[in-house]
This record gives structure tokens, C-alpha cells and sequence, in this order.
């Protein structure tokens, strides 16, 4: 599945561009002139020809596939400006964690503040509970780096939203069609929300930090930064990830997913060049890291600073 978040590069630029004058092409590609757009919906926009100021009013299915394409992405961006207020989303951001169902019936809760600024993009931070609170209750996974990215003081000094989702069954994970599922919630959420596509950030703890190996693995242009805790990843796709800034954490002293997992991790991405990821070995500490892990101030520094490079 490919995410189409290479539209998030183009966002600003579209609403610049869109009281100004560009050439516009009919659908048969027999006529073009140039004009200024001057409203547009779904079915159809009204452009001002620049020679003569004359007023067009069209179906948005007479104009070209590039024309067309310009427009959706103003229309995209216009429902991100309002999903605040309104739209799919707007009644479960609440200042609160709101539990609900996406499209495809993965169950998960939503944070996210309403006094934001519309207009403004804010980062999306994905947690990735363990094992044990797979299900379908969607009250389980409300643990590990919920709280702590949600607390007032952090979302005073680094707004974002936050999801987390819940696993219905841990011996699937977050793979096969839940990583799908995962991904496509993802996406929505960035059609209708003011998220910023490039700071989309995932961790997670034991299954969940495989979880955040196998996604980043799978889906490496969507992640601006992972930070897989007490989990394991596939060596083999060391090429993949080293262009990721990952921080991966383990307790030496694990004794339900052994500490090797994360240092073989850190020796294959090493060994292909990859300069952006970093390994923390807890001295003395077992499986159970996430409340010595999350509220680190420099790996909230470190996440937030991190951004998605377009290539």
C-alpha cells in the first residue's frame, strides 16, 4: 500500500497559489487559459479569465487531471483547516482521550485539543501498547506513553495529537491487516484534522515496539521518528531503516524479550551506514520500562524535533 502523504509537501504551497493566477486546461486538453481560481467545491469552481476578467463557472470533471488534482488538494486542505469544528473528527477532539471505531473497525482513542489553531499544523503521536492488552474492551492499551505525551505541561510546550489503537488479537500484532488497518486510520485522520504529514511520530512497548519495527520497516515514508521500547525487529531490513531516526530502548536485565533483539537491531542498521539511530541499554532494569522511558525531557526534545525529509 502506498500512503500518499507526498501531498503533505505540496499543502502550503496549494493554498498560496490559490487566489493567484494559473493556467487552466479543459478536460480535452483543446483550451487553456489563464486565470484566477475564485471559489471551488466538490462539483464545481469559478475562475476568473486574466485577459478580459470574465467570470467562468464549471464542473470540476471539465477541467484537466492536473487542474483537478490542484483543486482536491485545496478542498483537502480547506476540511483540515475546519476539522476542529467540524467533519468526522471534530465531535471526539475533546482535550480528552475519546475511545471510537475507524472505518475499517480497528478500536481506538483519540486525543486532541479543540482550542488549537485550525490553521496551524500539529504532530501525531502513535502509541503501540504489548501484548497483554490486545482485545476489543478499547480500554486496555490506555497505559505506557498515553498519559505522559497527553499531560498538561507537554501539551502546553508540544501540542500534538495522539492515538491509541488496540490490537483485537495478540497473535496477529501489528501486522498484516492491523498495520493496514493502522495505516489507513492514519491517513484519514490527515484528510480531516490539521496534522503535519512530516511529523508523524510512532512507539511502542514490547509487541508494540516490534510493532514500531515492523510499521517502520513497511512503511518508511510515513514515520518522521520511531522509538521502539523491549521489542525486536528483522535484521534484514537494516537498508530500510537506516535513513529513519529511530531511539530504541531496552533493559539489559529483560527477561521476557531479550536484550539482543534491540542490539542486533542497532549492529545491522550500524553496519549499512545508518547514522540516525540511537541505542539506549537500561543498566539493571527488566521488561517493564515504559515509566522510565517516557518521561525523559530529551526524548520528547528528540521526537519533536524530528521531521519527515522530502526526497
Amino acid at each position: 500500500m502506498k500512503f500518499l502523504f507526498a501531498i503533505a509537501f505540496l499543502s502550503f504551497a496549494l493554498l498560496s497559489q490559490a487566489g493567484e493566477k494559473r493556467q487552466w486546461t479543459s478536460s480535452d486538453g483543446k483550451n487553456s487559459f489563464e486565470g484566477e481560481l475564485i471559489e471551488f467545491t466538490a462539483a464545481e469552481v469559478k475562475i476568473k479569465r486574466a485577459t478580459d476578467f470574465q467570470i467562468f463557472k464549471m464542473g470540476l470533471d471539465r477541467l484537466s487531471t492536473a487542474d483537478q488534482t490542484f483543486v482536491r488538494g485545496l478542498l483537502r486542505e480547506r476540511a483540515r483547516d475546519t476539522g476542529l469544528k467540524e467533519g468526522p473528527y471534530a465531535q471526539k477532539i475533546t482535550g480528552e482521550f475519546v475511545p471510537t471505531k475507524s472505518k475499517q473497525g480497528l478500536n481506538y482513542q483519540v486525543f486532541g485539543n479543540p482550542k488549537l489553531d485550525g490553521k496551524e499544523r500539529y504532530p501525531l503521536v502513535i502509541w503501540l501498547h504489548g501484548s497483554g492488552q490486545s482485545g476489543d474492551d478499547n480500554k486496555s492499551q490506555m497505559g505506557g506513553a498515553t498519559k505522559v505525551f497527553t499531560s498538561e505541561a507537554n501539551q502546553a510546550e508540544r501540542p500534538c495529537f495522539m492515538i491509541a489503537p488496540q490490537c483485537p488479537d495478540a497473535n496477529i500484532g501489528w501486522k498484516d491487516g492491523v498495520a493496514m488497518n493502522l495505516v489507513a486510520l492514519i491517513a484519514d485522520m490527515c484528510d480531516y484534522l490539521p496534522i503535519d504529514e512530516s511529523r508523524i511520530y510512532l512507539t511502542g512497548s514490547s509487541m508494540g515496539g516490534s510493532g514500531s519495527w515492523y510499521l517502520a520497516a513497511k512503511f518508511p515514508k510515513i514515520f518522521a521518528a520511531v522509538v521502539p521500547l523491549c521489542g525486536g525487529g528483522d535484521p534484514k531490513n537494516a537498508e530500510v531503516l537506516k535513513g529513519i531516526p529511530i531511539w530504541c530502548f531496552h533493559g539489559d536485565k529483560d527477561d521476557m524479550v531479550p536484550v539482543e533483539r534491540s542490539r542486533t537491531m542497532f549492529a545491522a542498521i550500524k553496519a549499512v551506514g545508518g547514522e540516525k539511530m540511537k541505542y539506549s541499554e537500561l543498566a539493571g532494569e527488566g521488561h517493564g520500562i515504559t515509566g522510565v522511558v517516557y518521561p525523559k525531557a530529551d526524548l520528547h526534545e528528540w521526537i519533536f524535533a524530528q521531521r519527515l525529509v522530502k526526497e
